[in-house]
């Protein structure tokens, strides 16, 4: 028969689906059709394609517990809190010759994000991995390459990026914290 399309529209000789077979596989086929699947050659063959030890394996990876990685649940939980805070969070404000300028936190975010995308395009060997935050406080995580000086990149980052903010917003500027969060492995490896 040749290898078993997954196309799940693509109709067999017996007019059943692949579609219907990855159903019966997933074990959400109707009952009848299990009955037909036993006694079809083309069905027969075409799970055996599909599956050929079956999906008991699949089930049973299925139902591992598996732990996220570190620190995954704390990055998405800032991020979160982030996107919370840029939505309803208090604007600073910059007092100006003909009144007073507001500045959302999301409009600072979007900011901070945009500039340190563009300080660390000079640095290959280091990419933006998060920007949150909120009009008080951005926090930046970076992805560093193994065997780059973290401390140096860091504050380096740190300080090109305030000084950045402090350009845009003045006296409204966040301070800023900079983390590295993942090491990248060296090329090759």
């Amino acid at each position: 028969m040749g290898e078993a399309p997954l196309d799940p529209e693509h109709a067999l000789p017996c007019g059943r689906t692949i579609g219907e077979l990855l159903d019966h596989l997933a074990g959400e086929a109707p009952e009848d059709f299990g009955a037909h699947v036993r006694t079809c050659p083309h069905c027969r063959a075409a799970l055996a394609e599909l599956a050929p030890t079956g999906w008991e394996p699949v089930r049973r990876a299925a139902e591992l517990a598996v732990e996220p990685p570190e620190g995954l649940v704390s990055r998405a939980l800032l991020t979160v809190r982030g996107a919370r805070a840029a939505a309803g969070g208090e604007p600073a404000e910059v007092a100006q010759e003909f009144g007073t300028l507001r500045i959302s936190a999301q409009a600072t975010l979007v900011l901070a994000r945009r500039l340190s995308a563009e300080l660390l395009a000079d640095v290959p060997e280091a990419r933006l991995l998060s920007c949150t935050g909120d009009v008080r406080e951005v926090r930046v995580d970076v992805v560093i390459g193994y065997g780059v000086p973290a401390p140096a990149l860091t504050a380096r980052l740190q300080d090109d990026l305030g000084r950045a903010l402090r350009e845009h917003l003045g006296a409204a500027a966040p301070s800023v914290w900079v983390r590295v969060a993942d090491v990248a492995p060296p090329q090759g490896s």
